[in-house]
């Protein structure tokens, strides 16, 4: 039986490779977003050296809100709700699961006496790695799902071609290919973002209520993750305005009508999907909206963080549109891809189809939403990049009239993804091989003799070598107060930071990390910052500890983002003359 083509479907159809070689494509785009999701996942899980967390510092409160959930005994209140609590729902349920299974071993049941307390705190860093571990598939395996969700908006909304060139792109963009490896909400948000631009594009040609209700549930699991994400129901409601803009006459009203139902449709059910994947606002509104301690809650993180900023770290960045621009882009996408999706952006401004539309009044809610705040990291980025993706593939494939027009679109294409593999793969070898921070642990427990003096410009954390046990914690008076791991070791720790009362007498040693000296010394030369670190003598011993190369990104560059040194560290170790 012949089937007849809705015209509204035929940009879709233009001729192409055939349904099985795109779908080989496709799983194999699957297969190579997935393995640079999957390896380097181990990266810093806690061990003996820090049993208590990883190096990336949002991980710890991430996992000790998972762990107040127990979905098994019907325990949904949290607690902490600095972000929605559906992803962590689903870290619980990873973690229960490795636990019934006996994939993480459970340390809750053994009896002190029973071993030594070596053989305890090992089999406690062992639970600890495994929780960790459990909660990054979650994200591993969310990012690679965004992958066909991302190639299916780019055939809905223009072509196969353009679906496969942009999920090949988003498998090998920088800053999403990266955050997958960590226990946080970005990448599992985008996903859920992700499956709400693909409902608005089935709106477009559809526009049915179920089309509605599943662009409503899509935008609630998405703010049910990450409160930001909600711009992303800008895109449904877009598509339901152009359904109903392109009726006429008689059946304009009726049209409207409809359109307006349709919008409260998805408003209705974007909430219901929100408040059933976060109950907070209606189990414990205290703790949704003020929090239960200082820098938590739903107030803070929206409004109070959003407006004072985090430290110096984005102190005189400029306008938040240009940072993002300049630096969250520049670097997370890198150079290649950022430039190609700014002209697919711009061509499709010029053709403004309502594929175009949607796509663009998406992009401008999110970004100008996201430049509005103090805090800058280019993480908050990573929602974006779908759209971004399928704006960059579709300018590259578009049949132009003149060949050469074609030819250079794709040898920019192609370009652009030997970029996107280059950094993205030197990032996750960055991951796999013994990272800076233990090279230098190693370095200095090996140099140190009977009695050493170690200094610091801030109290250790997460950039710093282990070599305290404790420098894990996310309470600034344990880390500062914490004992050495080795007995022959005397920390000098700064009653402020840049104290250089930590440098009278000389100490043995001085330890900085390009994450303290960056933006302090390097970009802003703050007063403080420079006088301490003219106190150093030169001509002194100077070794530093460097990551492996990654293509198009140094660690010695004050622009690079933050969050991409976490994997990136630079530390130098000063050694006194004499000592």
């Amino acid at each position: 039986m012949a089937v007849e083509v809705s015209s509204e479907l035929e940009p879709q159809r233009r001729a192409g490779p055939d349904n099985r070689v795109v779908y080989l494509l496709l799983a194999l785009i699957f297969t190579l977003g997935l393995g640079l999701r999957i390896a380097g996942l181990t990266w810093s899980l806690p061990d003996a050296r820090h049993p208590i967390a990883t190096y990336h510092p949002d991980e710890l409160v991430n996992l000790a809100a998972a762990e107040q959930a127990d979905l098994a005994h019907g325990k949904i209140d949290i607690g902490f709700y600095n972000y929605g609590a559906f992803y962590f729902y689903l870290v619980s349920l990873s973690d229960t699961i490795g636990h019934g299974y006996g994939l993480i071993p459970n340390t809750a049941n053994i009896d002190p006496k029973s071993v030594s307390e070596a053989e305890a705190l090992r089999l406690q860093g062992r639970e600890r790695a495994g929780e960790f571990l459990a909660g990054r598939l979650v994200t591993a395996l969310m990012g690679a799902a965004t992958i066909p969700v991302v190639f299916l908006l780019g055939v809905r909304l223009y072509s196969r071609r353009t679906g496969l060139l942009a999920a090949l792109l988003y498998a090998l963009a920088p800053l999403p290919a990266l955050h997958a490896h960590f226990l946080t909400v970005d990448v599992p948000a985008t996903l859920f973002v992700s499956l709400t631009l693909l409902s608005a594009a089935n709106l477009r040609v559809i526009g049915s209520f179920r089309e509605v209700a599943l662009a409503g549930i899509g935008c609630g699991l998405a703010t049910a993750t990450k409160y930001t994400a909600v711009v992303c129901v800008v895109a449904p409601l877009c598509a339901l305005a152009l359904g109903a803009a392109q009726t006429s006459g008689p059946e304009r009203n009726a049209a409207l009508r409809t359109g307006a139902l349709k919008a409260a449709t998805l408003i209705g059910v974007m909430a219901a999907a929100f408040l059933v994947a976060c109950p907070g606002p209606w189990l414990n509104w205290g703790a949704f909206w003020n929090g239960t301690y200082p820098g938590s809650g739903v107030r803070y993180e929206l409004f109070e963080h959003a407006r004072t900023g985090h430290g110096y770290l984005f102190t005189d960045t400029g306008p938040g549109w240009w940072y993002h621009l300049s630096v969250s882009l520049r670097y997370g996408l890198g150079l290649p891809l950022l430039l190609l999706s700014a002209v697919g952006c711009a061509y499709a401004v010029r053709r403004r189809t309502p594929s175009d539309i949607i796509l663009l009044a998406f992009l401008v809610v999110a970004y100008s939403a996201t430049s509005l705040s103090a805090v800058r990291f280019a993480r908050y980025l990573i929602p974006l990049t779908p759209a971004l993706c399928v704006l960059a593939a579709r300018v590259a494939v578009e049949p132009y009239a003149r060949r050469i027009a074609s030819r250079i679109a794709l040898a920019s294409a192609a370009l652009t993804v030997a970029a996107c593999a280059l950094t993205t793969g030197g990032l996750v070898r960055a991951l796999t091989l013994k990272d800076p921070r233990d090279i230098a642990a190693d370095y200095l427990a090996g140099h140190a003799g009977s009695h050493v003096v170690i200094a610091f410009a801030h109290t250790p954390w997460f950039y710093s070598p282990p070599l305290s046990p404790l420098w894990g914690s996310v309470r600034s008076e344990s880390r500062k107060n914490a004992s050495p791991a080795q007995p022959n070791i005397e920390f000098r720790m700064p009653d402020g930071d840049w104290d250089p009362r930590v440098l009278s007498p000389p100490p043995d040693f001085l330890v900085l990390s390009n994450i303290e000296l960056l933006p302090e010394w390097k970009r802003l030369r703050l007063p403080a910052a420079v006088a301490f670190m003219s106190l150093i003598p030169p001509g002194g011993w100077q070794t530093v500890f460097k990551p492996s190369a990654v293509f198009g990104l140094s660690p010695d560059d004050p622009d690079v983002p933050q969050d991409i040194l976490y994997v990136l560290p630079e530390i130098t170790v000063y050694e006194w003359k004499g000592r």
